[in-house]
């Protein structure tokens, strides 16, 4: 007897249930749903291009203000320590200045001497932006019309030992000493004593010069066309030239010269080797007439620096003008720009004191 299910019907036992077959998504939903991917992925996609975008400007502008911000300060430094040629009270109150050239090499021509007093180079000296080109950096692609510093000074360091390349100076401590100095690479050359005057050598201290300008290359074989500040520096016997920070493009000195001998800057003028007696009115008696006088008169450094980011900026145009404090002959200021390029630029501008110059002045 064939049993009824409890809903009244009839199923055969062993006889397979009937199951609805599973279906595919169908043309037109796949489609739908890439189309709805394609513009998820074109969002990501966009949003992925502008941060990085974002990202790169960030580099190339933090890369601009650290080489700008760099430049400034190792330039301010080397003005900082410019003068000092060992202890300061040792030497003569009125010693006599000259301008050695940069490019000097010899014993006899970098600014020291003890014969009919005592015979020392200026602290610092710079190139006017109309100036011809040094003969040692005539190779090194300095930009036209550009303008060059040149500090000097010993180091702080009596630890170097005497190489027979490289120049010291020695300061004399005893009062029986011939000479109040001495000036060699040759280790014999060094008597000098110390205070004691008890055979004890006086210390010794390495001759720095350094010489900050601009050329239109970093790499120059072939040329990058990455404008950067270079330093030319004494070194062996020879002057050496190293790259400092790319995308310098521009740098300008004002320079403070202290006229009435108080220490402090009473006028800045672009370059104290001419007359300036026109725009520097504070103080009637003094005397332009004598160049190496004027620059062992200068206290304080104004330095601007002009940075250029080493990339281009796609969509940018570099349409603005730049002041670094350029002075025409009528009193009026110059500008840089506008480049009208794909570059972005800043200047950096800061003020360093010629301590071993001003400072000893305002002790005394």
């Amino acid at each position: 007897m064939t049993r009824l299910p409890s809903n009244g019907c009839t199923r055969s036992h062993g006889a397979p249930r009937a199951y609805r077959p599973q279906q595919g998504v169908s043309l037109i939903e796949l489609m739908i749903a890439m189309a709805i991917g394609l513009v998820l992925l074109a969002a990501l996609s966009t949003l992925y291009v502008a941060n990085s975008k974002n990202h790169n400007e960030f580099s190339k502008t933090s890369a601009q203000v650290e080489n700008g911000r760099f430049a400034n300060q190792s330039i301010q430094r080397d003005i900082a320590m410019s003068g000092f040629f060992g202890r300061a009270s040792l030497l003569p109150t009125s010693p006599t200045y000259g301008n050695p050239d940069l490019c000097a090499t010899t014993q006899t021509t970098l600014g020291f001497g003890t014969t009919g007093g005592v015979t020392l180079p200026n602290s610092l000296v710079g190139r006017a932006i109309n100036a011809a080109t040094p003969a040692c950096l005539s190779t090194y692609n300095v930009v036209p019309n550009s303008e060059m510093l040149t500090v000097r000074y010993v180091s702080g360091d009596v630890s170097a030992a005497v190489d027979g390349t490289n120049f010291f100076l020695q300061l004399s401590q005893c009062s029986t000493d011939a000479v109040p100095l001495v000036f060699s690479k040759v280790s014999t050359d060094f008597s000098l004593q110390t205070l004691a005057c008890n055979g004890k050598a006086a210390e010794l201290r390495q001759y720095v010069v350094r010489t900050y300008f601009l050329s239109t290359c970093d790499n120059c074989s072939p040329s990058d066309n990455i404008p950067t500040l270079k330093v030319a520096e004494l070194s062996g016997g020879a002057v050496t030239v190293s790259s400092l920070v790319e995308g310098i493009q521009d740098i300008h000195y004002s320079y403070g010269v202290d006229q009435d001998g108080n220490g402090s800057p009473d006028c800045y003028v672009d370059d104290p080797a001419i007359d300036n007696s026109a725009t520097c009115t504070g103080v009637a008696t003094y005397s332009w007439a004598n160049a190496v006088t004027n620059w062992s008169n200068v206290t304080t450094v104004r330095v601007s620096v002009l940075s250029r980011n080493t990339d281009f900026t796609a969509g940018w145009t570099d349409s603005r003008t730049y002041n670094l404090g350029r002075t025409t002959v009528d009193g009026g200021q110059t500008t840089d720009g506008p480049y009208n390029d794909n570059y972005k630029r800043h200047v950096y501008t800061s003020l360093a004191r010629v301590w071993n110059t001003g400072g000893m002045r305002e002790i005394h």
